[in-house]
């Protein structure tokens, strides 16, 4: 017989109590008096500042180590993102690290296995004991253990700001009801959305060897952390969003903090291993496509759509190896001082010639893999 779960008072009151209260507070602010344009940008201000010190902080700063960041940075980050009361960055990393190491596992700390409203919120709701693991390269951070001793005092004195200004400009309850209230559980339920939604909706442009979905709604709403899929795959790269279009204001944000010498050594998976995942995905889903179809349409659609994805790999790959060696090329000259103008403009003319080479090998496997996929795709409307 299964025991019955047993819940934690403290995080039981908090989640559901501010929920209530935005639930009273805003519908009767909005009737007593409606929101002045202070409140409003208040609130945006507050929940843009906190999400982003989760996102850029909590999770890809000091969960995953994707880049470096100088101590103001660090610093912001862990006094912001306290006053999303989601436990130090200490615990929320030791946490996020297991989820990745066991997703969708037992394991899990907020698996999906156990339904969308567990993997939301109840699973903070519950009363289980989870040690702090694997988190030996942040417990050597003196910002990080301090933020971990004094979490709750450093985010009640950000999260009260809106308090400070209510009391500056006359208007304690409108900032308090908007900065405080409706932005904590704003912050609170964007987080959880990328623990629940994004494990169920969305698409695997990249693994299907997980849950983990991108889904561009939720990336507005979530710093730019709605590309899920990629995110799994690659958890180590600083970006979530990281086509050009996608949006990402995390990304952005620490584009510009790089601007000023602020972060930097970033790392990002190479353009090439994305495309050649996207196409191995692409390729094993008209695979089992053509299970459906007959075997005279089939094994011919198989073999072609297997020589034009290898060739397209093989091109990408190559197209890789020539930048990775030019890049080793360019770091060499420039340690040994011998990049001298002459030198230099013989090897870019040889580099850009077989750029231009591989650029057109590629251009030709790419056109060779979409007409292979819509011979595929034809087949199978008339098989």
């Amino acid at each position: 017989m299964p025991q019955a779960k047993r819940w934690n008072v403290l995080n039981t009151s908090f989640l559901v109590g501010t929920l209530g209260l935005a639930l009273i507070l805003v519908p009767w602010r909005i009737v007593v008096a409606r929101p002045v344009l202070g409140e409003i940008l208040v609130f945006v201000a507050m929940t843009f500042l906190i999400g982003t010190a989760i996102s850029g902080g909590y999770h890809r700063l000091f969960s995953h180590r994707a880049y470096k960041a100088s101590w103001p940075v660090r610093f912001f980050f862990l006094c912001f993102g306290a006053a999303a009361f989601e436990n130090s960055a200490l615990k929320w990393s030791s946490d996020h690290r297991i989820h990745h190491q066991h997703v969708d596992t037992e394991q899990d700390p907020y698996t999906i296995g156990e339904g969308f409203w567990f993997a939301h919120w109840t699973w903070v709701m519950e009363e289980k004991t989870m040690p702090i693991v694997g988190v030996a390269d942040l417990e050597k951070d003196p910002l990080v253990r301090w933020q971990h001793r004094n979490h709750f005092l450093i985010g009640a004195v950000v999260s009260l700001i809106p308090l400070w200004i209510g009391l500056a400009v006359g208007n304690v309850w409108g900032y308090l009801v908007w900065g405080l209230v409706l932005r904590i559980v704003v912050t609170h339920h964007s987080t959880f959305l990328i623990n629940s939604a994004a494990h169920m909706f969305g698409s695997r442009p990249y693994t299907d060897r997980n849950t983990a979905r991108d889904n561009w709604l939720l990336a507005p709403l979530t710093y730019g952390e709605g590309y899920h899929n990629f995110h799994h795959l690659w958890q180590w790269d600083y970006r979530n969003g990281a086509l050009w279009y996608q949006w990402d204001s995390t990304k952005w944000l620490l584009n510009v903090l790089a601007w000023f010498g602020l972060v930097g050594q970033f790392r990002r998976v190479p353009a090439a291993a994305m495309d050649r995942a996207r196409l191995q995905m692409e390729e094993k889903r008209l695979r089992e496509r053509l299970v459906l179809a007959s075997p005279a349409v089939a094994t011919p659609m198989g073999l072609r759509l297997a020589e034009a994805r290898l060739r397209l790999d093989q091109a990408l790959a190559s197209l890789h190896e020539r930048r990775e060696a030019w890049q080793m090329k360019k770091a060499d000259w420039k340690a040994k001082g011998q990049a001298r103008a002459e030198v230099w403009r013989e090897a870019n003319i040889e580099w850009k010639a077989a750029l231009a080479q591989h650029r057109a090998e590629l251009r030709a496997a790419w056109a060779e893999w979409k007409a292979a996929r819509m011979e595929a795709r034809s087949a199978l409307v008339f098989a």
